[in-house]
């Protein structure tokens, strides 16, 4: 159902469905200007939902206050999508909260939002005590270096995370550098990180990690579009990569 114009009174009727079907596994209704008080109502239907496994709902003007129910009833969810919402760092605790308890959420995407530092120092929090969380998605949200450290940490702890997109967040070499040091102790498999201020100098480092037999890197597929990688850099990697 995404990219109508359902409203809020679409956010009610689907609201009513969620209470009473107790089959349906996916709901997508991304784009549909269900505003605060259409994510308010939906958060209300989810806690008495124990069903439903994905719920994409981004793009809908939720804002803060109207994703925080969501992600306080999302405990049985596989898979959240709350991109484009315009959410800010207040989100951050109970995302915090629902992957720390939640043993069934795997995808949990905030692409372009405004979590800054402050929500992201919160959801790496939550990252380090989930036992469930696989890929993130924080594309877009101004983390910067200093985001990008504490995510790094995060990271280290984590048993489960493989997916990592933290594309257009102002990434510089500190922030990557912290995460380089982290791929050798975590579990990352396919990490994003398009359109950051990475440079060639940096990426000697990461194609030291990647040549290196013995380190235990897992990292298998890497997307570095735009991130200011001149010929030094690259013939680092294609020299880690002949390896």
């Amino acid at each position: 159902l995404k990219k109508n114009a359902l409203g809020i009174q679409g956010a009610v009727c689907i609201s009513a469905l969620l209470i009473k079907n107790k089959e349906l596994e996916t709901l997508s209704v991304n784009d549909n200007d269900f505003g605060t008080d259409g994510g308010e109502c939906i958060g209300i239907a989810l806690s008495q939902n124990d069903t439903l496994k994905n719920l994409r709902i981004a793009e809908n003007d939720l804002k803060s206050e109207g994703a925080i129910p969501i992600i306080k009833s999302a405990i049985n969810l596989q898979g959240l999508s709350l991109a484009k919402n315009f959410l800010k760092p207040d989100v951050g605790k109970p995302l915090a909260k629902l992957l720390k308890f939640s043993r069934n959420l795997q995808r949990l995407s905030l692409e372009f939002n405004e979590l800054g530092v402050q929500g992201i120092k919160w959801l790496a929090k939550g990252i380090s005590a989930s036992q469930s969380i696989e890929s993130i998605n924080v594309k877009g949200n101004m983390i910067g270096d200093e985001g990008m450290v504490v995510l790094a940490d995060a990271l280290k702890e984590s048993q489960t995370v493989t997916h990592l997109d933290i594309s257009l967040n102002e990434v510089g070499p500190q922030g990557f550098q912290a995460l380089c040091e982290a791929i050798t102790e975590c579990n990352l498999t396919h990490l994003v990180s398009n359109k950051n201020f990475l440079g060639d100098d940096v990426m000697a480092l990461f194609a030291n990690i990647l040549a290196d037999q013995s380190s235990l890197c897992k990292l298998r597929k890497f997307d570095l579009s735009s991130c200011r990688i001149n010929d030094a850099g690259l013939i680092f990697l294609v020299n880690a990569l002949q390896s």
